[in-house]
């Protein structure tokens, strides 16, 4: 048993450090990333969103790769969908 791990030892640990980086840090990105993509597809007007700038608005319409957001009474501003932080509720 000790030949096998003096042989095979440093291959084991370098294996079991990858699929514990793989675990905790790909798998919730991964999670992540759906889960805000999921939110990007749902965007429809009259949905108040906020953007990672930190700017308030409502969408006014969507488009493939944009969305234009009004900020106030005749401002429009158009952004790009990965611009969007969040829905407010």
């Amino acid at each position: 048993m000790n030949a096998i791990f003096a042989k095979y030892g440093t291959l084991i640990m370098i294996a079991l450090w990858i699929v514990i980086i793989y675990v905790f840090m790909v798998l919730p990105n991964k999670k992540k990333q759906k889960k805000q993509q999921q939110m990007l597809d749902g965007l429809k007007a009259g949905d108040t969103i906020v953007t990672v700038g930190g700017i308030k608005g409502v969408i006014s319409s969507v488009e493939e790769a944009f969305v234009v957001v009004r900020i106030d009474k005749g401002v429009h501003m158009t952004i790009r969908k990965s611009a969007v932080a969040g829905i407010l509720e």
